[in-house]
């Protein structure tokens, strides 16, 4: 009797083969850093900042956010609340393959 869904344990066995691959890289470390915008301030002015100062970035609340990893741009996404902290829900993806970078949408799931 042939399998309903062959390419399902076609694709688990890629994935797990992917996975095995990478396992060597599993304990590096690297840096994800979420924009959440950007300003400019006079060194008089930032060095007038103290604790509870108001720093206002470019963006508005509801725009997206930049993702990087290890400073490189990595995709886009929302700020959502996870129990008493912040996360970004990733939206957005960009292919740094080729010379222009083109930007894949994730599906919501």
């Amino acid at each position: 009797m042939a399998e309903k869904h062959p390419t399902k344990k076609v694709v688990a066995a890629a994935k797990q083969a992917s996975v095995a691959s990478l396992a060597g890289l599993a304990e590096v470390e690297i840096r994800i850093t979420v924009e959440l915008g950007r300003t400019e301030l006079t060194l008089e002015e930032a060095m007038s900042l103290a604790e509870r100062s108001m720093v206002v970035g470019d963006k508005l609340a509801q725009e997206p956010v930049d993702v990087r990893i290890n400073g490189e741009f990595f995709g886009r996404g929302k700020l959502v609340l996870v129990g008493d902290h912040y996360g970004v829900q990733l939206t957005e993806l960009v292919d740094q393959g080729g010379a222009a970078a083109q930007s894949k949408r994730l599906r919501g799931g």
